[in-house]
């Protein structure tokens, strides 16, 4: 499993993340905002220019972290607090539009993979998941056009909160997709996200859940011991989520796919640069130690 980090997690400076995260020895970057702007929103020549960063560190850009269906399922404005969520993304014409761009800035950084969410979260019901799943096969259509994949994050906010709801919202999922839509959509498994949303152990029962053959991608996020906080955010390690059992279940469940820091870790009078760094090498601690028990 390679490691990457989100690059606005590193710097505001897309290149000088880019300068770091190499020079620690990653292989990968993530990306969601570039200097300042959602990547789905970047014109063209914005977008060479962020390619072209990429390759000039000599990094892969393993998925481009759309904010598409991070709005409210019934197409209303929306106040609700929520991270990285563009601006005026109402309705859900909206979001497959922003879809288009950011399947065209995945072709771009040359990475298959796509996040997506599954809409502000209200209630869990038949009729809900039934018009969320409805709305994520209309995007695995522009995914098959493009040849790229969705990779369906479970996130606090939003109807798909937890690793057993993800595990649930994929099997109503493919039991809806056509046959040739099932490889453009997986799921994004987030343990940090879990346990923000109140699931007491996102490994190793959250992740059970979920389907193993249905895993596409995994973002990396600890939180300290304060109870149903998602404030308290910790380098890996040293939080509730047992990383090296989930690492060593990833490795045993045949899981190939990348490991993507969003730590969210600003400690008080920390430059984020250190703060960066610093989970960096927990994860890559994290990561050896795992492998060093299989």
């Amino acid at each position: 499993m390679e490691l990457g980090i989100i690059a606005d997690e590193v710097h505001g400076s897309f290149a000088t993340a880019c300068e770091h995260i190499a020079g620690w020895g990653l292989p990968l970057v993530e990306v969601r905002n570039v200097d300042g702007r959602n990547v789905t929103l970047l014109d063209d020549a914005a977008l060479d220019d962020a390619v072209a960063t990429v390759r000039e560190h000599g990094l892969r850009v393993s998925a481009v972290a759309s904010p598409v269906f991070k709005s409210a399922l019934d197409e209303r404005p929306s106040d609700a607090a929520a991270d990285f969520a563009v601006p005026g993304l109402v309705t859900v014409a909206d979001n497959l539009a922003l879809l288009e761009r950011a399947c065209v800035a995945a072709r771009r950084f040359d990475t298959r993979f796509v996040r997506i969410f599954t809409f502000f979260r209200v209630p869990w019901s038949d009729a809900v998941v039934e018009q969320v799943t409805r709305h994520v096969a209309e995007a695995a259509e522009v995914a098959r056009r493009h040849d790229v994949v969705l990779a369906i994050e479970n996130e606090p906010v939003c109807v798909v909160a937890t690793g057993s709801e993800l595990g649930r919202f994929m099997d109503l999922l493919d039991a809806l997709l056509a046959t040739d839509l099932r490889p453009h959509v997986g799921a994004l498994w987030d343990p940090g996200n879990a346990l923000g949303a109140g699931e007491a152990t996102p490994f190793p029962d959250g992740y059970a859940a979920i389907p193993a053959d249905r895993l596409v991608h995994v973002h990396l996020k600890d939180l300290g011991s304060e109870p149903a906080s998602f404030g308290t955010f910790v380098p890996l390690g040293q939080g509730r989520i047992d990383y090296r059992g989930q690492f060593r279940a990833l490795a045993r469940d045949g899981y190939r796919g990348s490991v993507v820091l969003e730590p969210h870790y600003a400690p008080v009078g920390v430059d984020p640069l250190d703060a960066a760094r610093t989970c960096v090498e927990a994860a890559l601690a994290e990561l050896g130690a795992a492998e060093a028990r299989t």
